[in-house]
């Protein structure tokens, strides 16, 4: 299932770019005394100077900044850019997206409110997430090695790209004049995941040379390592009501009725059970390649010109998960309580009271097993070219920004199952309620079940997944997947002025303009099971050991109640099963009903299922806009006090043309179907202020006042509509892509004591009043409908009903198609008047002990403590994802050749939405937790050091449950990972 695409170009600007920064020339050393000190000063990589370094630009920021710097990155303990990110003050990493997306919060606001930059500009991001907030940078995409150091900016000034409500991550690619006359380091490494069971080395060579002094210079930096971790997962996914039918069987063979008076549970209560388990252990296999380089060249006195780039790419080719999944809520399973059952303390939809029993006895139940593989890739890359004209008065400086980047996914699992009411296998399932060790699961009768029979086969395109025996039609083989394409390009020319200003108060002026274009390009397709026959293909041979459980404990061995090998849970060969069985794949006819021709899904090779184009995510965008901002550079004294800042306005125009194709099912040619275009175009002006005053020559005070906006993701507002019809009933899908941005208002103030060097005491406050969400409208008006070129009928409403007259644009094709009375069930995307305040205060204190009598002078630390909240003029309206509380302990020592740093990260709980049927039903909190990251070195000479990094020393679990930690949602758990680099610098 590899992908196949790949971007000629990048490969090509990569491989120039490492040609030129590695060749003999480029390499040839140089023992100048300033380059020595040069590189004293910036590969040093203690943690004492980088902390005093990302407290330094702190400082000297004209707006509220924390960050992580150049040097800092190399010794942090991350696997990933997110996890470097997590160390800066009221940055949270998001683990609940799987296979390490490493997104991140930033005070408390979702990652779609994060705006992502690269020395200042937005670059295209290889995010397919449909998240309605804005789509998140994954951030395990990138290697952090490739990095200069990062800002993380929370202030928004006239000259910075709208995008940001919460702040802007910019990473930084370094200058090639700014870094070491000539330097070269190489480090490899291991690393061991410890639940994996395996050992992938990772490399990283960088180095720089000023090909003439001060004048023409490059610099590059190569990442690149084996990835490979692995993940077991005990879920619930869902809570159903327990049966109160003849299938509820009292533990002394008492009704439900009996039961519930018995256990004092009141009459209005609902009693609620684990109704679908799944089990499942997933391993991850690829490999991730970063590069940042760049050249710069100090072509005058007055005029420099710069080039950098930086690409990354995760391609994770081979990865599986097996999983067992009982649905013990299906209709035919007898259930019996086998514990007391609690009040969850939470009302369902009608006020009534929600118990809840967490351990259980079933018959017959729904059993399943589930194997799944999926190829993953993600690719990010982006051209800056930039020039800069110094004069007296006078700067000018102008850049282009062409970046793309792609995500493809390709899923494909085989499941086949055995129906409620005939499976013949019963046993026990208890949740452990707050102790994922006390779960248990045990089958019986496994052995008996036989899937030796002749399947059906499925001659045209249908809308089911299903493969159904023709011996017994209670086994059935779920056969889907998705292949999701998405492509983005984001390309920008940008020109800024700034005149010095020999006047009071304002002590220059800037202004400036920019143009962007922003693309996406998204197919979607589903795998069927439509012209396989499965016979002799899918059989008892799929029995055995479970391939991922199998390599290694699962959960460490922790969780002794599971059941394992041998005791129901088996594992089928997913891609030699689906090599067989597309062989078996003959003449599939169109669809009887549409007319749709069959289409092959890359990768699997199997028959695309039909209907599937109303999922939303085929589609083309383009976003076009223009920018102007106006900013003054403030200096002035207030009581003998130096005030500095800016002060502007930002201009922001933007036109947005999206596309979708469209269908009436049944009534329009669906081979050949028509672009439809959902068109939007808004104006903001949006003003900032950010002020900073020298108290004392160690106490700085800052505000700060910002208009900001973020746009929606259009993968949650797609611009897709369609007509689909049943017996009596009409369902319209109306586009959303036409809603109008978030924006937001947005006030900070900060007090920063710098107590002593490589010291500071900090402490800031901020609100965010955000508006312009969007919500889901039902709708029964005929105009709006027409504006999108949809016609139903005339429609009006009849009791709590919308209903059509069945005159409709499709009588000429079908006259029956809408008839007269059908209910109309249609909606629409709005952005709504009601606003969400999140508010909240963050406190550092970074140390530098020194001063300390030895040996306590080699200590040193970092504690940060961030607390937000949100406030909704709706009580069913806001932000999921954000932590109450999050805070770091980081502390370190430092004496002669050795250091070594221990950090902690905490995040309290948080609410999720649940999105799909493998995240389950119904919104979700996570539960709070922390993690123990280490990171030591030892200098064997000045020039080789190894390393060594730890991670999840704690083996802390990801955990998420439902109204209370009783009722337990899913438990992840990852393991430990070890990493022992060795790095030489040569020179």
């Amino acid at each position: 299932m590899k992908n196949q695409t790949r971007t000629v170009f990048t490969k090509t600007v990569l491989s120039s770019v490492i040609a030129l920064a590695a060749s003999p020339a480029v390499l040839a050393q140089q023992t100048t005394a300033e380059s020595a000190v040069l590189e004293e000063v910036v590969v040093t990589a203690e943690f004492k100077r980088n902390l005093e370094n990302a407290l330094d630009a702190k400082r000297d920021s004209a707006t509220i900044v924390d960050g992580i710097s150049a040097d800092d990155i190399g010794t942090l303990p991350a696997l990933d850019m997110g996890e470097a990110l997590q160390a800066v003050v009221g940055v949270q990493l998001n683990r609940e997206g799987e296979r390490r997306e490493s997104s991140i919060n930033l005070r408390g606001m979702p990652s779609g409110f994060v705006l992502t930059t690269a020395n200042g500009q937005a670059f295209a991001t290889p995010s397919r997430s449909d998240k309605a907030f804005g789509a998140p940078n994954p951030f395990g995409a990138y290697d952090p090695a490739i990095f200069n150091g990062t800002y993380v900016v929370k202030t928004q000034s006239a000259d910075m790209q709208e995008g940001g409500i919460a702040g802007v991550v910019d990473l930084q690619i370094a200058r090639a004049l700014d870094k070491p006359v000539n330097a070269l380091s190489l480090s490899v490494g291991g690393r061991s995941e410890q639940l994996a069971d395996t050992i992938d080395p990772e490399i990283v060579i960088s180095g720089s040379k000023h090909i003439i002094e001060d004048t023409l210079a490059v610099t590059a930096t190569l990442a690149t390592s084996q990835q490979t971790f692995r993940r077991d997962t005990i879920k619930i996914n869902r809570y159903d009501n327990i049966p109160t039918n003849g299938n509820f069987v009292g533990a002394n063979g008492e009704d439900f009725a009996t039961w519930k008076a018995d256990n004092g549970i009141p009459d209005n209560a609902v009693v609620k059970m684990p109704g679908e388990l799944r089990q499942g252990s997933e391993i991850n296999e690829g490999q991730r390649t970063s590069f940042a380089g760049g050249i710069e060249w100090q072509a005058t006195d007055a005029l420099k010109l710069g080039a950098n780039i930086f690409y990354t790419e995760r391609d994770m080719d081979d990865n599986g998960q097996q999983e067992l999944d009982l649905r013990t809520r299906s209709g035919g399973t007898k259930i019996t309580p086998n514990s007391t059952p609690f009040d969850t303390g939470s009302v369902n939809d009608n006020g009534d009271p929600v118990w809840t029993v967490s351990d259980i006895l079933f018959d017959d139940v729904d059993y399943r097993n589930t194997s799944r593989i999926w190829d993953t890739y993600e690719q990010s890359q982006a051209v800056l070219l930039d020039a800069e004209w110094v004069s007296d008065k006078w700067t000018v400086d102008g850049l282009i920004n062409i970046s793309s980047a792609e995500n493809n996914w390709s899923e494909l699992f085989y499941t086949p199952y055995f129906r409620a009411g005939s499976s013949g296998i019963n046993g026990r399932l208890y949740t452990g309620e707050n102790n994922v060790e006390n779960f248990v699961v045990e089958l019986n009768d496994t052995d008996n079940l036989n899937l030796d029979t002749n399947w059906q086969v499925k001659d045209t395109l249908t809308s089911s997944g299903e493969v159904q025996s023709l011996d017994n039609s209670q086994i059935r083989t779920l056969v889907t997947g998705t292949y999701e394409e998405l492509k983005r390009d984001t390309n920008s020319f940008e020109v800024n002025f700034e005149r010095e200003l020999d006047m009071p108060v304002l002590a220059n002026v800037q202004f400036g303009y920019r143009y962007s274009s922003d693309k996406q390009d998204s197919d979607r397709l589903r795998n069927s099971p439509t012209g396989l026959d499965l016979t002799g293909i899918i059989n008892n041979a799929a029995k055995g050991n479970p391939a991922y459980a199998s390599q290694g404990n699962f959960f460490g061995g922790n969780v002794a109640g599971i059941a394992g090998a041998g005791q129901g849970w088996f594992a089928l060969d997913v891609d030699a099963v689906n090599a067989a069985a597309i062989q078996t794949i003959g003449t599939v006819n169109p669809d009887a009903v549409t007319g749709e021709q069959p289409v092959i899904v890359p990768a699997t090779g199997l028959v695309a299922r039909g209907g599937q184009q109303s999922a939303g995510l085929v589609y083309d965008v383009e976003l076009n806009t223009n920018a102007l901002y106006l900013m003054g550079d403030l200096d002035f004294e207030v009581g003998g006090k130096v005030v500095t800042g800016n002060v502007g306005v930002r201009y922001v125009s933007s036109e947005q043309d999206a596309s979708a194709p469209f269908w009436a099912f049944g009534a329009t040619d669906i081979n050949n179907p028509e672009q439809r275009s959902v068109k939007n175009d808004y104006t903001y002006v949006l003003p900032s202020l950010n002020l900073a005053m020298d108290v004392t020559d160690d106490v700085k005070v800052r505000f700060a006042y910002s208009e900001t906006m973020s746009r929606p993701n259009v993968r949650a507002a797609t611009p897709s509509s369609t007509v689909v019809t049943r017996p009596g009933e009409v369902n319209v899908g109306l586009p959303g892509a036409d809603v109008d941005p978030f924006t937001a208002k947005g006030l900070d103030v900060s007090v920063e004591w710098y107590n002593r060097e490589g010291s500071a005491i900090t402490f800031a406050a901020f609100t965010k009043d955000i508006d312009n969400f969007f919500t889901d409208v039902g709708t029964c008006d005929t105009e709006t409908l027409a504006g999108y070129g949809l016609n139903v009928g005339s429609l009006s409403v009849v009791g709590d009903n919308c209903v059509t007259d069945g005159q409709d644009a499709y009588d000429a094709i079908d006259p029956d198609y809408i008839m007269a009375g059908d209910i109309v069930n249609a909606s629409k995307l709005l952005n709504s008047d009601e606003n969400i305040t999140v508010s909240g205060f963050e406190l550092s204190l970074q140390q530098d002990l020194s001063f300390l009598p030895y040996p306590w002078n080699g200590f040193g630390g970092v504690l940060n403590y961030s607390n937000t909240k949100q406030d909704s003029s709706d009580p069913d309206l806001y932000i999921p994802g954000i932590s109450d509380h999050t805070y770091n302990v980081i502390g370190y020592y430092e004496q002669g050749p050795f250091g070594i740093r221990l950090a902690y990260n905490y995040r309290s709980d948080y609410e999720l939405e649940s999105v799909g049927t493998f995240n389950g039903e119904g919104n979700k909190n996570v539960k709070a937790a922390g993690r123990v990251d280490l990171s030591a070195y030892y200098k064997v000479t000045d020039n080789f050091r190894l390393t060594l990094k730890g991670y999840n020393l704690n083996e802390a679990l990801y955990e998420e449950y439902q109204a209370t930690e009783f009722q337990p949602r899913a438990v992840h758990y990852d393991g430990r990972t070890w990493v022992l680099q060795a790095s030489y610098n040569f020179f």
